[in-house]
């Protein structure tokens, strides 16, 4: 509608403008309509092309061809959605770990690494958002290497429990080999 057509009507002025800006409201809601319909459309064209290519793909083989090929797809689909599922089941888990391991305090970064390492190896199952069995592990970790660990005071104060000499010690060659493993390395 042209503001012309209106004012051959003998409108005035302010009631054009009223129903220019209420046609324009309407112009704009019906090219958003427009827009989604178009971009509607041009998907399922390229699915449409794709399915089209995929047909032409199909027109050369035998039935037994297309059987193996869908048997193929739906292989592939399974074992990519399997992995998926393991990979998103593994961060979960090693999020949890590392929030409760979040509750110790270590005494340095490699300490900490050997712990996760050495949590993570025993795959404790995770049940109801506990780690079964994780208590009792980290106790024993605590006793055969209290260095690892911080050890609060009831000053507010941080001290490092060395549990005495340890001399040639099976359990901090342990923890010494842990802590190695942690961080990747080798005794070479």
């Amino acid at each position: 509608m042209k503001r012309e057509f209106l004012e051959g009507l003998g409108l005035e002025k302010e009631a054009i403008d009223k129903i220019m800006a209420e046609n324009g409201v309407d112009i704009e809601k019906q090219k958003l309509e427009t827009t989604k319909v178009t971009e509607t459309l041009k998907g399922v064209q390229a699915q449409l092309d794709d399915a089209n290519k995929a047909i032409k793909g199909f027109e050369d083989l035998d039935v037994e061809g297309i059987k193996k090929a869908a048997q193929d797809w739906e292989s592939k689909y399974k074992t990519d959605t399997e992995t998926l599922k393991k990979q998103i089941e593994q961060k979960d888990y090693d999020h949890a770990a590392e929030a409760y391991l979040g509750n110790y305090k270590f005494t340095s970064d490699l300490a900490k690494k050997a712990v996760v390492s050495e949590f993570k190896e025993k795959g404790f199952k995770f049940e109801d958002g506990k780690f079964l069995g994780a208590d009792d592990f980290m106790k024993t970790v605590q006793e055969s290497n209290p260095a690892a660990f911080e050890v609060s005071e009831g000053d507010g104060t941080t001290r490092v429990d060395t549990g005495g000499d340890h001399g040639d010690d099976v359990i901090g060659d342990k923890f010494i080999e842990s802590m190695m493993k942690g961080a990747g390395l080798t005794k070479e």
